[in-house]
């Protein structure tokens, strides 16, 4: 299945993360102790980082393996624009070679915002149904792992809301996620660029509040990993891809 790289891959990251903080918890109080939990928010950070590289790499190597397999499908401009390896486009019946070509295009990148999330994998949604947007934001709000500090609500508070404020519930939860999860990338950038010393003085850190932070990524990958799932095999198909194809290079 497409993204199952990525996604094992994040799942077994996130467990270190996860591993981190346990052995964190069962220390005394200490700078030994916040710094582990400073590495545990970092890896986890960095599992999400690393699952969108790599689904974006997947989702660009199935569809351009796709385009090769069945000329006829439809690529949006900036796929259509990629520059792929030689060696790729000679050796079009690999896939391995497809991911390699496309997983070099973003080596050198970091997915570490919600904008640069969205870019680049909204590329791979139809319309009105990307990720991260006010029109596919419920399923998030209502999820069962879904948390206050998310959304700004509960899901029973969202559930209670009346139609006509729903809309205003959604961007509203949009906002309250989209700054949630950069708090949570910001730190790790304090970890990494300047030992958690953004200013003058070392930023306090608890398991309580590490805990929260691999929870949330957690909640960010797995909810991105579903709807993609969901989406991408819709999105070939609007493209004009046939079943046989989109078979053919797993979705």
């Amino acid at each position: 299945m497409f993204l199952e790289t990525a996604r094992t891959h994040f799942d077994e990251d996130i467990r270190r993360a996860f591993d981190l903080r346990d052995h964190a918890v069962g220390l005394v109080a200490g700078r030994l102790k916040d710094d582990l939990l400073r590495s545990a928010w970092t890896i986890s950070v960095g599992a999400a980082d690393a699952f969108y590289c790599d689904a974006y790499a997947d989702l660009v190597s199935r569809t351009l393996r796709a385009k090769s397999l069945q000329p006829s499908g439809r690529l949006p401009d900036r796929l259509g624009n990629l520059r792929i390896p030689v060696v790729a486009v000679l050796n079009s019946t690999n896939s391995w070679q497809w991911r390699m070509a496309a997983r070099e295009l973003i080596e050198k990148e970091s997915v570490l915002s919600i904008k640069e999330i969205k870019t680049l994998l909204n590329l791979f949604c139809r319309e009105r149904h990307k990720l991260l947007t006010k029109d596919t934001i419920e399923s998030w709000l209502v999820h069962t792992d879904a948390r206050q500090r998310h959304f700004g609500m509960t899901r029973t508070a969202y559930n209670a809301t009346a139609g006509v404020l729903r809309d205003r519930a959604k961007r509203t939860a949009l906002e309250k996620f989209g700054k949630r999860i950069q708090i949570l990338f910001q730190r790790r950038h304090d970890c990494i660029h300047n030992c958690d010393r953004p200013r003058l003085a070392i930023q306090r850190i608890n398991s309580n509040a590490t805990t929260k932070a691999i929870e949330d990524i957690r909640f960010l990958v797995e909810r991105s990993c579903e709807h993609l799932r969901n989406e991408y095999p819709l999105y070939l198909a609007g493209r004009e891809f046939t079943a046989i194809t989109r078979n053919r290079v797993g979705a």
